[in-house]
This record gives structure tokens, C-alpha cells and sequence, in this order.
């Protein structure tokens, strides 16, 4: 399927978004100031970089960074509801300070796959940040650093796809 840009339209502009990653950032900086321990910032690719790559410009503590790719969408609009790891972290996670980055929190079947696994390694902590939250009351994910509570669109841009496209896109669109 291809995207009519003429049905596109915008949901929350570049500059929204760079803001909420500002935003984000800062809070984030606060909760983590009386810990000494750096951050392990987990990004959840592919659609989580963008926000990834913005909001960590605005944590100021020591991190480091790891990525996983976990994926419950295989083309398509929907979610599949299995979950496929393609690739992982191997660095000992126990006793870390775990920062999640998710692009959105949809069904909740990912990041909470995503949890449990990092759960098995026994970290200091996990938190959770994503930039999009939809179905908020459905899925029961509490996510410690919310970005933007969306409705039920399907959306892109900005790191989320549509079939590997529109990743691209500098703001967050829905085909109306």
C-alpha cells in the first residue's frame, strides 16, 4: 500500500516534538540526579531512534547506550501479538540503572515482553520514556515519562513506519 500525501496530515509537528524530547529530558535528569550509577539507556529500534537520538541530548547524567530490536509488527497496520527479538544487548544488565526509550506504546505486548526479559538480569532499576502513548487505559503499561497521548491512529514519521517507509518523515503523521 501506498501513502496518498494528499490523505496525510500532520499530527504533531517537528518542533512539538523536539520540545517533548526537551522536555523529557529534563525530567528525566531530575529523577536520576542523586544516583550516582550511570544510565543504560536501552532504544528500542527501529522507530524509537529519532526520539532516542533527541532526547538524550537533554539528559545530563553519564549513560551509556545499548539497542535492542523487538518487534511485534510484521507489515501491515496491526499488531501481530507475537513477538520477535532480532537483535540483543549482551551486556550484563544486573544492578543497572535501565532506561527504556520506545517510540509508542500501542498494545503494550512489546514493551512488556521488553521488560520482563531485562526484569531477568535483576537490574537496580527500570524506567520506561516513550514519545507516543496510545490506548493508554487499555494496555496497563505505566510509563514513567510520557510523551504524547494519542488516538487510535495509525501513524508515521519521525522513526515510526508504515512497511519499512515514511520513517523518514520529520514530524508524526496519520493517513486520514
Amino acid at each position: 500500500m501506498e501513502i496518498d500525501p494528499k490523505k496525510l496530515k500532520v499530527l504533531l509537528t517537528e518542533e512539538e516534538i523536539l520540545e517533548k524530547a526537551k522536555e523529557i529530558g529534563k525530567q528525566i535528569t531530575e529523577y536520576y540526579k542523586n544516583i550516582d550509577d550511570e544510565i543504560i539507556a536501552v532504544c528500542a529500534l527501529k522507530g524509537s531512534v529519532h526520539f532516542f537520538s533527541d532526547l538524550v541530548k537533554h539528559i545530563d547524567h553519564d549513560m551509556k547506550y545499548y539497542f535492542v530490536r523487538v518487534s511485534s509488527y510484521h507489515g501491515g497496520t496491526s499488531s501481530t501479538g507475537k513477538i520477535t527479538v532480532n537483535s540483543w544487548t549482551n551486556e550484563p544488565l544486573e544492578g543497572k540503572h535501565i532506561l527504556i526509550v520506545e517510540d509508542i506504546v500501542d498494545t503494550g505486548n512489546t514493551i512488556r515482553f521488553l521488560i520482563n526479559e531485562i526484569k531477568k538480569q535483576n537490574p537496580a532499576s527500570i524506567k520506561l520514556t516513550s514519545l507516543l502513548i496510545k490506548n493508554a487505559h487499555d494496555h496497563g503499561i505505566d510509563v514513567d515519562f510520557p510523551g504524547f497521548e494519542i488516538d487510535n491512529y495509525f501513524v508515521i514519521g519521525y522513526g515510526l513506519d508504515y512497511d519499512e517507509k515514511y520513517r523518514n518523515l520529520p514530524f508524526i503523521g496519520y493517513v486520514e
